[in-house]
């Protein structure tokens, strides 16, 4: 039986022995973290760390076992010249058993890798030992451990890759040893190596005057920087440099960002910073050596601070209010950012017109395209005027109409109009007396609120005073949709509460309740008619101005 075969189903069942334990964490191990590489290195890798991540599964190979990436190291590249590429595994122990596959991740995110197989290009999983790779002597297919018709081979076909294209190798120590390896890429039509040559972009200082960030037209390896920063000089000198930082080169092999830290920070000028030999023995140099010539620079000037602090200006209005900000600049501020709650402005001092009354938020950013400012306040437009007011909405005959004012602002005058002919200037004004009348009369009643700032608003409402408040339950009814009399219902209870109206029939059953005197029987049960007959009734209530309750009953005839 082969090896690999025979320990498969172990490897993956027992969280693939040793190394599926552990997830992977060095730099490396996972797709996302990948060693740049060029094809004119050759890549050694002294020790394994033993760990695993996801299972890859290998298009075309046979039985049961899914291939896991045991113990693996990644490696990304960008083909530059379309053609075949040829590579080689060498393990330290030849006596170890090492697989790879390659993926064209183009467009994708790395770790597209364990979900889409449709990246897999080639790879060879063979469970011989010693070398392996690709070669113009291999098989044409993935060749897999646990397929016994194939010849086992260990190198697969040169793969073929298109310029522009980028791609992601797996070297997998499939033997739990930590015994390293190299990776030489050698033979084929294509070409892996970068031919373009990195410079700086573009430099900036940062605010605090000491310290400068330089952008680079390509990433370079993180290790050719010399931390004491000796790869740069400034001219004219108003500062030595001290230390020099790769951007998330504790979580890369590679980057495109370095911040230079200066002894003091840089007097008022314009400054270059340019790129030199440094302690380390070289400039800056990206994954295939090629370097950032020596002089290459870029110009940069220095600012002052700035400050975004505002002033501003409410000036009232009934309907908005206008707010003028005033930034005074200074110290070569460019940039203004407003943001008004829900509105921005990019103007040095604006006027915004702000229809909602209330608590305001405004904010600025400025900046000289050095240094920035934040500035924010909260402004309080409290001159909201609204008239409102509660009232009785009916008035029997002998009470009185009572108000209760709900008006909001900063009222200093209030006018009430009764709609009788009288009128009052009190802000809660006196229960009022409505003339007696025989007939229901509707009166209209208006408060009018005027605001410290000459600013009024009106708010209405409609009291009844209705001609009886007398309840009393009529003898007869007769519903047939003449509009007299259609209907039987306790009439006049307004000033009742927790009124119950029930109607039996003849045979003492419920045709009819409710608890809303307004609710009338219209003389059907079920949206039938009834006959001719009487009814019998019974009222219960309270008197909302004594609080007494009252029990009543009687009859009413029913006629067609």
């Amino acid at each position: 039986m082969n090896v690999k075969t025979g320990i498969l189903f172990l490897l993956l069942f027992s969280l693939c022995g040793y190394a599926g334990a552990q997830s992977c964490t060095t730099l490396g191990q996972t797709p996302s973290t990948a060693f740049p590489v060029c094809g004119v290195d050759t890549f050694k890798q002294t020790s394994v760390p033993l760990c695993g991540t996801d299972p890859i599964y290998v298009p075309g190979c046979v039985g049961t076992a899914n291939y896991t990436d045991v113990n693996p190291f990644w490696y990304t590249f960008t083909c530059y010249v379309s053609g075949t590429l040829g590579f080689v595994i060498i393990p330290n122990n030849l006596g170890d058993d090492y697989d790879w596959q390659l993926f064209d991740i183009t467009n994708h995110s790395p770790n597209d890798i364990f979900t889409d197989t449709s990246l897999v290009v080639t790879g060879n999983w063979c469970g011989t030992y010693g070398l392996t790779g690709a070669s113009d002597t291999g098989v044409s297919f993935i060749q897999c451990a646990s397929d016994p018709s194939q010849d086992l081979s260990a190198f697969s076909m040169m793969p073929t890759l298109i310029a522009g294209h980028k791609y992601l190798l797996l070297v997998s120590h499939f033997t739990n040893t930590q015994s390293g390896y190299q990776l030489v890429f050698n033979g084929g039509t294509g070409s892996i190596t970068d031919p373009n040559i990195p410079a700086f972009k573009t430099a900036g200082i940062e605010c605090n005057n000491q310290t400068i960030a330089i952008k680079l037209t390509k990433n370079v390896r993180c290790n050719t920087l010399a931390p004491d920063g000796s790869d740069f000089s400034i001219s004219p000198s108003g500062a030595s440099v001290i230390s020099a930082t790769g951007v998330d080169c504790n979580n890369a092999f590679d980057m495109d960002s370095v911040l230079v830290t200066l002894s003091n920070p840089l007097p008022q000028g314009n400054y270059t910073i340019s790129a030199k030999i440094g302690t380390d023995g070289n400039t800056l140099l990206d994954d295939c050596h090629n370097s950032v010539v020596v002089g290459d620079n870029q110009s940069f000037s220095t600012k002052d601070t700035v400050s975004a602090q505002f002033n501003y200006q409410v000036y009232y209005g009934c309907k908005n209010d206008s707010i003028q900000f005033v930034n005074p600049g200074g110290n070569g501020i460019t940039s203004w950012q407003w943001s008004f709650d829900s509105s921005v402005s990019s103007i040095q001092n604006p006027l915004f017109i702000d229809s909602v009354f209330g608590q305001m938020h405004a904010q600025l950013i400025v900046s000289n395209g050095v240094c920035a400012d934040t500035s924010s306040k909260n402004i309080s437009l409290n001159n909201a005027l609204t008239a409102s007011f509660s009232s009785s909405q009916t008035v029997c005959p002998t009470d009185k109409a009572s108000f209760q004012n709900n008006s909001i602002g900063n009222i200093i005058s209030w006018y009430w109009d009764f709609g009788d002919g009288t009128s009052s200037n009190d802000s809660m004004p006196l229960p009022h007396t409505y003339p007696s009348s025989p007939n229901e009369m509707i009166y209209t009643v208006r408060l009018i609120v005027q605001s410290n700032a000459g600013c009024s608003d009106t708010a209405t409402r409609q009291i009844t005073k209705v001609r009886s408040c007398y309840i009393t339950v009529p003898s007869a009814f007769t519903p047939n949709g003449d509009g007299i009399n259609d209907y039987l219902y306790p009439l006049n209870a307004y000033n009742a509460t927790n009124l119950e109206f029930r109607v039996f029939n003849r045979y003492g059953q419920l045709v009819f309740e409710t608890k809303d005197w307004t609710k009338k029987w219209d003389g059907t049960i079920n949206g039938k008619p009834q006959d001719t007959g009487t009814f019998v009734w019974m009222l219960r209530y309270t008197d909302k101005d004594s609080g007494k309750e009252y029990f009543l009953k009687g009859t009413t005839v029913l006629i067609r």
